[in-house]
């Protein structure tokens, strides 16, 4: 039974003029329990808007999105935001850390809203920055770490309270080739040990090769799908072929850093 379902997915934006734009025709993906998933696509292809709809921060024009068996595209708005609380993690490019809070109190941000006990939520952050690596600076602020580490505190905050999937949105996007490598292998770790559903939008294919599958988009349809096998070079390889059939920008090929 898979975990997400998306159904018939499509997404028009309109105008003040009234010209209207298809970002999403009638997409369908269907993500089972413990997979790493990209989306990759050429500028304006339709993969953010993916994520969007797939983590609920935005609604479809028409079609569902089903996650454990809710169609949350048939939810309330306060029961929405008490789901998406719940039962997903987001990862931002940016990585949306308040400056006013230090690190430990903005991984502890999920967890402080669904109201958990002081005690279970010391013991669920010392858990999680010790898998991240970062377990000597929740008492930092965020202008005091590095990006690599902020990202990796961003990650904290998305898997602390145990979500159903994660959502990442470029997250290396802001990121030097060693804290890029530092973050994915620490969602790949993630995945692996945890067992961790993440589905991540990326421009980058040494990011995505660390995935177990890459689907690509094109003018808001599917264009093509690939799976990594055993040999994450090879995989590495063939997302630099689809990219260049897709058209992809120069500005998408980046030196291989294995």
């Amino acid at each position: 039974m898979p975990i997400l379902t998306a159904t018939n997915l499509s997404k028009i934006y309109g105008s003040k003029r009234g010209v209207q734009y298809e970002a999403l025709h009638q997409f369908h993906l269907s993500v089972e329990k413990g997979e790493f998933i990209g989306i990759m696509g050429p500028s304006g292809s339709g993969k953010t808007t993916l994520l969007n709809l797939l983590s609920t921060i935005d609604s479809p024009t028409s079609g569902t999105v089903t996650i454990n068996d809710t169609t949350v595209t048939n939810l309330a708005r306060n029961k929405l935001a008490t789901f998406r609380r719940r039962e997903t993690g987001f990862i931002f490019q940016d990585y949306n850390l308040l400056e006013t809070l230090t690190i430990g109190e903005n991984i502890l941000l999920p967890l402080t809203l669904n109201k958990w006990k002081v005690k279970d939520m010391k013991k669920s952050l010392d858990v999680v920055t010790e898998q991240l690596g970062i377990g000597g600076l929740t008492d930092k602020r965020i202008f005091e770490v590095s990006g690599g580490q902020l990202q990796r505190a961003a990650i904290a905050r998305a898997i602390i309270h145990n979500p159903t999937i994660v959502y990442a949105d470029e997250p290396t996007g802001n990121l030097d080739s060693k804290a890029s490598h530092q973050v994915m292998e620490a969602l790949q770790f993630l995945n692996e040990q945890k067992q961790t559903t993440t589905v991540m939008v990326t421009h980058d294919p040494f990011a995505a090769s660390f995935c177990g599958r890459v689907i690509f988009i094109k003018d808001g349809r599917l264009f093509n799908e690939i799976h990594k096998g055993d040999n994450r070079q090879r995989f590495f390889q063939d997302i630099l072929s689809v990219q260049s059939i897709l058209g992809g920008n120069t500005d998408d090929f980046h030196t291989i850093r294995f």
